[in-house]
């Protein structure tokens, strides 16, 4: 059986898992009853998220039975668990309520992007910021990137020595950590920020003169040209940029929210103790 979508966790599991006074196996009974499970009544609303989960049409009648075919069994599973005691089990208990933090935490997240909603003025002010930082332009280049100090800087004396790229490359490449040629790079696209520095000043035909220090070695660079760029529309890029947008407030919220909380690991394994000295 595929995953039960959130309001079903914490409206059907929730219930499996209480003891003492139980609640209804179906604690969300909001709104008019769309179905009657034997004796049961479900909502519009969790046939609603059903369908919404699945991706299904309920004005479709094909897609609304597979809806209430899914739904129905959950029902008729959860009242099962009810009557065979199954909460009694630690595991079901903890699968239970596992999934029930889960689908309160997503539902949580849903809720606050819902009422924080990414207004227009905000999508055009990132899209105009991404293009800023990725620039107008894409780079051909070569590079020759040195795991050690020494074999960049001889290469590099090469260059400084007016010794033609190509001729340099053919020379070196057999003993560099690399050698590669890059087409139609953008300078956001570079993995370090030592590389843009690098790269931003060169004109067609221009190599760096001393190696480029980065986290993967020495590198030294060649411009073989630099073209234009048209960035895509901004109706194109639009709902891509507001997932992403949706997905970086949650995100910023969630650190502000654990920056704030105190969690203690009370298993944590001890680290180990170092050997003795022989």
């Amino acid at each position: 059986m595929r995953n039960v979508p959130t309001v079903l966790v914490l409206a059907l599991l929730a219930g499996c898992g209480s003891s003492g006074g139980k609640p209804p196996v179906i604690q969300y009974a909001g709104g008019e009853p769309v179905l009657r499970v034997n004796d049961q009544p479900v909502s519009t609303a969790l046939l609603d998220e059903v369908a919404r989960g699945r991706g299904l049409d309920l004005a479709n009648a094909e897609q609304r039975q597979r809806a209430i075919k899914e739904l129905s069994d959950y029902v008729l599973l959860a009242n099962l668990a009810r009557k065979q005691g199954m909460e009694a089990d630690p595991k079901f208990s903890a699968t239970v309520e596992a999934q029930r933090l889960q689908g309160v935490a997503n539902a949580t997240m849903e809720y606050y992007a819902r009422t924080h909603p990414i207004t227009e003025d905000m999508l055009k002010a990132e899209y105009d910021a991404q293009l800023a930082k990725a620039g107008s332009e894409s780079y051909d280049f070569s590079q020759l990137l040195f795991d050690n100090e020494a074999d960049a800087l001889k290469a590099g004396e090469e260059v400084l020595g007016g010794k033609d790229w190509t001729a340099l490359y053919a020379e070196w490449q057999s003993k560099a950590k690399q050698a590669r040629e890059f087409k139609d790079v953008r300078l956001v696209q570079l993995p370090a920020p030592e590389l843009v520095a690098a790269l931003k000043p060169l004109k067609v035909g221009d190599s760096t003169k001393v190696p480029v220090k980065s986290q993967y070695g020495w590198h030294l660079l060649h411009v073989s040209a630099i073209k234009p760029v048209t960035p895509p529309a901004f109706d194109a890029v639009r709902a891509e940029l507001h997932k992403r947008m949706i997905a970086r407030q949650g995100e910023q919220w969630m650190q502000k929210m654990r920056g704030e909380a105190v969690v203690v690991d009370l298993k944590a394994p001890k680290p180990a103790e170092p050997a003795a000295a022989q």
